[in-house]
């Protein structure tokens, strides 16, 4: 065998391997969530780690032009991942389902992808990952799954959304994330946030028209941890 042949057997079945850049990664996992066009790009700048705003522009405009990024009734969307149909959910940090102690500040920490099979909900463009931490809910059936520490809390932003009674709900509380049912407590003209779980030692949160308060989405599924 000729050199020239042997050189020629042995490249052919090399194979480039191409990483995405990190802040087109942090780009994607925010649109995931949020509507790209209606953040100022000198915010997108602080939040993926760059340093001007053309930088923004350069990166979505390569995410756009590779079919990354699509353009969707009025918002910029990720497209749905060819490799193996897999969905990537973003994951905006832990929340707890005792007492809210964990900040809520709206940075993506990482992304699962999963299989679009295994997911109750069908438009997955406006829901993210929350790691539960605690025990306080691990008697809530979520399309009969329980939530307990560690699990993925599978959220859902939905315009509007106006809770209704014994729904699971993200909460933020004067920044503090929590995952609770939602109870109104009409007589009172109070609302709560309650535990549901094998415990019974734990308090109701009560929320009044002062508090620094909000239903930031509706839990709509779990995706279970892994044991170690």
């Amino acid at each position: 065998m000729s050199k020239k042949t042997e050189k020629r057997q042995k490249t052919r079945f090399c194979v480039t391997i191409v990483t995405m850049n990190p802040i087109q990664q942090r780009l994607l996992d925010i649109a995931q969530v949020e509507n790209l066009n209606e953040i100022r790009r000198v915010d997108l700048v602080k939040r993926v780690g760059c340093d001007y705003p053309s930088q923004i522009t350069h990166h979505l405009n390569q995410l756009i032009k590779h079919g990354k990024l699509v353009r969707r009734n009025g918002r910029l969307m990720p497209a749905l991942s060819s490799h193996q149909g897999l969905v990537r959910i973003p994951v905006m940090g832990e929340a707890d389902c005792g007492e809210a102690t964990r900040f809520a500040d709206g940075r993506v920490f990482d992304t699962i992808a999963i299989s679009p099979t295994l997911l109750s909900v069908k438009n997955t463009s406006n829901i993210y990952a929350l790691i539960a931490r605690g025990d306080s809910m691990n008697r809530a059936n979520i399309n009969g799954k329980t939530i307990e520490d560690g699990d993925y809390v599978i959220a859902e932003k939905i315009n509007g959304y106006t809770p209704n009674d014994n729904d699971v709900v993200v909460s933020i509380i004067g920044g503090l994330a929590n995952i609770k049912r939602f109870v109104r407590d009409k007589l009172h003209g109070r609302l709560l946030l309650l535990s549901d779980s094998h415990r019974t030692d734990y308090a109701p949160i009560i929320i009044s028209e002062d508090d620094q308060f909000q239903v930031e989405a509706k839990v709509v599924d779990v995706i279970k941890g892994i044991a170690a």
